[in-house]
């Protein structure tokens, strides 16, 4: 109420200072949004509150879009929902007052973000609810498994391991390195052996861990193959000098291991077999002046028993139209889709209109799906809760977030 008043102040007495005092007070419109993370601190101080259910209205009911899609989440129990042409929108929504998540005999966790029933001035008061799945979605993957790892600290990461059908492993990124123990937990409990390393862009936050595992052998992991595609260190010095002792750490734990296991001369259109999985390389890296690294994500796609999994990495707008330029739409299509830059600040709407999902993968954590700095719900100056939006808008009705701890697509 005190930002409009102020705003009608503006507008009345001094309307030439209108438009600056407007975007000073609501900050609309947007700059680029920063990458940054939230102190844990306010993390386990707001965990707490949500304990103590203080914060349920961040929980209260909501639904959105519709789908044929068949699929199943396993309850707690062991019995299996069958979910099959129902939309989303024909759960019962419970009261917006009531305590703590919502949850349905399915396993699905109702997400309506506090204030979506009121009146709001600034960007993300269209936004519409999502609803994620927070139980194993089953019956999919015709015996293969996506596993979304969550983040262990209170840092944004895209940590994505593929079991194949013979239990061989596929690694996507991996997270910062104080997600390497939980990583290395998960891996060994599997074997311990990764057939295949996909990198998508040598940012901390994907290849921490992964540098991590290389560089401590006595951890008992071992990768077979890492496929990647980076530019000259020097390119790095010059568009993201902040950020270049990172890529140099992990070419110099590259160097010293054996060649035969690097594959860093990837090229557009190769095919990589894992056992049942067929990986497509679908770019090479863009090298754009602007949000430099993020931008030279390398996408794949997996065919995984009949079903497309596109992995996008940290592309940002100017990379997702270039990608939509270089590829024919027929080829985007996909049933799931990782969420570029962990849902927020990525490739733009038409992207995902070309990709038409089933299922979104969300690698963010509570405070960044909700736009939290600290203040509450869209405080902050990510974009998660525009990108919830549309794909609302455009009927995705499956979605899984590492908020919600780790995730499995089977």
């Amino acid at each position: 109420m005190k930002k409009l008043c102020a705003l009608a102040v503006c507008a009345l007495m001094l309307p030439q200072s209108y438009e600056a005092a407007r975007q000073g007070i609501l900050g609309w419109p947007r700059g680029e949004a920063k990458e940054s993370v939230i102190s844990d601190e306010y993390i386990i101080k707001k965990q707490g509150f949500e304990g103590a259910g203080l914060l349920s209205a961040w929980n209260s009911a909501g639904s959105a879009g519709s789908s044929s899609a068949v699929l199943q989440t396993q309850s707690t129990n062991g019995s299996t929902a069958v979910v099959a042409g129902q939309a989303p929108g024909a759960i019962a929504s419970p009261n917006a007052g009531s305590g703590g998540p919502q949850t349905n005999s399915s396993g699905v966790r109702i997400i309506y973000s506090a204030g979506s029933s009121q009146p709001k001035v600034g960007p993300g008061a269209e936004y519409t609810p999502v609803n994620t799945v927070t139980t194993p979605i089953t019956g999919y993957l015709g015996g293969s498994k996506i596993n979304l790892l969550a983040n262990q600290t209170a840092s944004q990461m895209l940590s994505v391991l593929i079991e194949t059908n013979q239990g061989r492993l596929i690694m996507i990124d991996g997270g910062v390195q104080e997600d390497a123990q939980h990583l290395i937990e998960v891996l060994a409990a599997r074997g311990g052996q990764v057939d295949a390393w996909l990198v998508t862009h040598p940012h901390s936050d994907h290849i921490g861990a992964l540098n991590y595992i290389l560089s401590h052998p006595e951890c008992g992991i071992t990768v077979n193959n890492i496929y990647y595609s980076f530019a000259d260190i020097s390119w790095y010095q010059q568009y993201e000098a902040y950020r270049a002792d990172t890529v140099q750490m992990l070419m110099n734990t590259f160097a010293a291991l054996p060649q035969e296991r690097l594959h860093g001369d990837i090229y557009k259109g190769q095919e990589i077999w894992v056992d049942n999985v067929k990986i497509t390389v679908m770019n090479l890296p863009y090298l754009f002046s602007y949000n430099s690294i993020n931008n030279s994500s390398v996408a794949y796609m997996l065919e995984i028993n009949g079903k497309k999994a596109l992995f996008l990495g940290d592309m940002g707008q100017e990379a997702g139209r270039q990608f939509l330029a270089d590829n024919a739409p027929e080829t985007l299509k996909c049933d799931i889709v990782q969420m570029s830059h962990h849902g927020q600040y990525g490739v733009e709407k038409e992207v995902y209109q070309v990709l038409r999902p089933e299922i979104c993968l969300w690698s963010c954590p509570q405070w960044l799906w909700d736009n939290d700095n600290g203040g509450g719900v869209d405080s902050g100056s990510w974009f998660t809760l525009d990108t919830r939006r549309w794909m609302t808008e455009l009927g995705v009705p499956y979605h899984v977030c590492i908020k919600d701890g780790d995730q499995v697509i089977q």
